[in-house]
């Protein structure tokens, strides 16, 4: 069966080069009541799926705690259109999410937290302060069939409009060539009975270049429209960290998948993450 590459959100196809804060976004505050709409028209539209099958989290699952909904509204023409993906908070007021899911010179953005896997208040603000492109590298003969050009493979970072009190951020992977054997993520999905329900899935890497880019089989689930951004984590003895997050998921037939692409975080930050981040700006 021939498999087709299709980018979460739902677009077209393609690898994606981007600047640092080269949208609109990057230099918007959204005021509080204008925050207020933007939620009410997100857990007003049409359905969305996040990760279908996989497991409820646990009210003190750590990444539960960190992971986050993300809203944007764009307006190319006479009518709104709205970006739903996830994301995870990688320090007090940081965000790590898919550089995709903010295309369209969006309008404003919003920031859900989870308690288990329902959303609670408050509700954030924020604005994109950095995009980045990661390289793909180079896919060994045991992934033929897949073309790396073809696989959307972008990072953004969101900062908030105040930062975090009761969340622990999860920190970032140090290396990008070492890829973890035991992998899981998060993913969120809106829909018109409300902002959507957190899940977590066990990840199955398959393959991974030399740049850290993986491609990762979930294991009893599919990945859907709304995971676009969702961290994909690891564990060590120094506890939980990010390795990327979901940035494509392969598959025959939209918008879900059993195949995702993972952007590497460490390729961007690095052993030094927090200079790179603090970098960013306020």
């Amino acid at each position: 069966m021939t498999r087709a590459l299709t980018a979460m959100p739902v677009r077209a196809a393609g690898a994606i080069r981007l600047s640092l804060a080269s949208s609109p976004l990057g230099r918007l505050r959204l005021p509080a009541h204008l925050a207020a709409g933007l939620l009410a028209c997100l857990t007003a539209t049409l359905p969305a799926r996040a990760i279908d099958g996989g497991a409820s989290p646990g009210r003190r699952d750590a990444l539960a705690q960190a992971t986050v909904g993300i809203g944007t509204v764009t307006r190319p023409d006479d009518t709104y259109r709205l970006t739903r993906c996830s994301g995870v908070l990688i320090g007090t007021d940081l965000v790590l999410t898919a550089a995709h899911c903010l295309n369209g010179d969006p309008l404003g953005a919003i920031v859900m937290f989870y308690r288990g896997s329902a959303a609670v208040r408050p509700v954030y603000t924020a604005r994109v302060v950095a995009r980045y492109s990661p390289d793909p590298g180079e896919l060994s003969a045991s992934a033929a069939g897949i073309t790396l050009a073809d696989l959307s493979l972008d990072i953004a970072v969101l900062r908030l409009s105040a930062p975090v009190r009761d969340r622990v951020p999860v920190p970032l992977a140090a290396s990008p060539q070492r890829v973890p054997a035991a992998l899981r993520m998060a993913g969120v999905g809106l829909s018109r009975r409300g902002a959507g329900h957190l899940r977590t899935a066990r990840l199955v890497p398959l393959a991974a270049t030399s740049t850290g880019l993986t491609i990762a089989r979930v294991d009893g689930a599919r990945v859907c429209v709304g995971d676009s951004g969702g961290p994909v984590v690891a564990q060590d003895r120094r506890g939980l960290f990010v390795w990327g997050v979901a940035s494509a998921v392969i598959t025959s037939r939209a918008p879900c998948g059993s195949l995702v692409v993972v952007a590497p975080a460490a390729q961007v930050f690095g052993a030094r993450a927090e200079r790179r981040l603090a970098a960013t700006g306020p």
